[in-house]
């Protein structure tokens, strides 16, 4: 359980540099726990270009968590949304391309569903208005073997607690799930409540929304 591990767990912010072997690392996390989210579906290259503009940025936060100097779980933050959208437009074209050369239509056609908003018809609009002044949790994962201990919910609140004492304060928090064991796991471990759906191609994912303090 977490009391054996919570001494043992590192919990790092990434700033300005990640090294080779922790992008590796980070990027076979994504690749395999992440396998619902369009990163994942990009290649190894663009994937540690996203993650080179995450750590340089103001407004998004990547995280992990080690044991015995091994990466077994990230997680990626935005200080609200849109950041997801605006800190990566210099990516913009390269996934485009990347997806077209691929033949990987599902995944243009969520990005399409998203940019256009057609995937929030679902969400109450006060929800909306909500989602947009909310830290955002974009991605978290823990690598199998450590799942079930506790270790995601310890991650989590160091994280938080990392972000909201010496980079950004805020009322709420805000998550998609895609998955039920996911969407079990941010309800029952991390205290969050299902506040609506977002329609992606043949997948629906959970919403979620969590006070903070």
């Amino acid at each position: 359980m977490i009391e054996n591990f919570n001494k043992k767990i590192d919990v790092k912010i990434h700033e300005n540099s990640l090294s080779n072997e922790e992008a590796e690392e980070i990027i076979k996390l994504i690749k395999t726990e992440n396998v619902h989210t369009i990163l994942s579906k990009l290649s190894t290259n663009l994937i540690r270009e996203y993650l080179n503009l995450a750590i340089k940025s103001n407004h998004i936060f990547l995280f992990t968590c080690k044991i015995k100097k091994k990466i077994i779980g990230h997680a990626l933050f935005a200080k609200e949304p849109r950041y997801l959208i605006s800190e990566f437009a210099n990516l913009k074209f390269k996934i485009l391309f990347y997806l077209i050369k691929k033949i990987k239509f599902f995944q243009l056609i969520n990005i399409l569903i998203s940019i256009i908003k057609l995937d929030l018809i679902l969400l109450d609009k006060k929800y909306k208005n909500l989602i947009r002044n909310s830290l955002n949790l974009n991605l978290l994962a823990i690598n199998k073997e450590y799942q079930s201990k506790g270790i995601g919910k310890f991650f989590f609140e160091n994280s938080i607690q990392i972000i909201y004492q010496n980079y950004c304060k805020f009322n709420l928090i805000t998550c998609e799930a895609p998955t039920l064991d996911a969407s079990n796991f941010y309800e029952k471990k991390l205290d969050f409540n299902l506040i609506g759906k977002k329609i992606r191609l043949f997948n629906i994912f959970f919403v979620f929304l969590k006070q903070h303090m």
